[in-house]
């Protein structure tokens, strides 16, 4: 009796491999489960952050009375007119994401200082990037700029002297010291204020210590520092081990299927690729264009 007890205890080799099969199979259906849970948290964070990063905004304005200069004016009060020069917008609302110790030292604060900016322009800022983020961001590679996930819509022109000299159509106006509300006579919230975009491939475009296609985008760009690319580069799904930088002249993210974007009243929402000819009216701040929102 006692030896029968026993081997009735002990498990068969087949019934041992029905259970590891079951396992198998319980631990494949719940990875997609919890990897959708994880980018819906990591969305819904995104979405904060550009929640912020808006509200800087608006901070800003009620500070200043318009915002920011989009190519920035650290360091002369003409460096507004500069392309891609250091010292971009979001250097200015550093104060108003709880950055006022980085935004001081970086412009030696109350006199601008180069040295200071060079010193502390590679600091990362959290608010600045989406977890979503296929890379470490915090990790800022010696003689690159802190990064951003996060840029500036300056609208929707095909006209690559625009593009790059200004006038632009958006509430980034490059050519502008910075617009006033009252300048976005479409409605701000019908106007699109900031978009995603991973860095650079390469990481060289991206950082937000600086302006143009660092922290400032169209939704129909003519340009590109990379081979490969497609013209205009619109809001489409997007690679970073692709072409034209990983796919460094459109609007993209490393959500699934779209991206957030904030409006000018402040609002985020999240819009799929599919709703990609509906940004190009959403992204000019006065050209009373006539459109159905999808949401």
């Amino acid at each position: 009796m006692y030896r029968s007890v026993r081997s009735r205890l002990a498990f068969t080799l087949i019934e041992l491999l029905v259970v590891i099969a079951i396992i198998a199979i319980l631990i494949a259906l719940l990875v997609p489960a919890v990897q959708k849970v994880r980018e819906a948290a990591a969305r819904a964070q995104c979405s904060n952050n550009m929640k912020q990063v808006a509200l800087a905004m608006h901070n800003y304005h009620d500070s200043y009375k318009r915002f920011p200069p989009p190519r920035g004016d650290l360091q002369s009060p003409n460096q507004y007119t500069v392309f891609t020069v250091y010292g971009g917008w979001m250097c200015d609302i550093l104060p108003f994401v709880e950055q006022k110790g980085l935004y001081d030292a970086l412009t030696h604060y109350p006199k601008f200082s180069i040295g200071a900016f060079f010193n502390n322009y590679n600091k990362p800022v959290v608010t600045f990037i989406c977890p979503s983020a296929t890379r470490d961001l915090t990790l800022v590679p010696p003689g690159d700029g802190g990064f951003t996930c996060y840029l500036g819509v300056t609208g929707s022109d095909t006209n690559i002297g625009n593009q790059f000299f200004g006038p632009t159509n958006g509430i980034f106006d490059i050519s502008s010291r910075g617009l006033r509300f009252a300048d976005i006579t479409d409605g701000t919230s019908n106007t699109l204020l900031l978009g995603e975009r991973p860095p650079a491939s390469d990481l060289y475009w991206g950082w937000w210590s600086v302006s143009d296609t660092d922290c400032l985008l169209g939704v129909q760009m003519m340009y590109a520092f990379y081979s490969g690319c497609t013209y205009p580069g619109i809001f489409k799904d997007g690679n970073t081990n692709g072409p034209c930088g990983g796919d460094n002249n459109h609007f993209w993210s490393n959500h699934t299927q779209g991206a957030n974007w904030a409006f000018g009243d402040g609002a985020v929402r999240y819009l799929p690729y599919t709703a990609q000819p509906l940004t190009i009216p959403m992204a000019t701040r006065a050209m009373n264009e006539v459109f159905n929102a999808p949401f």
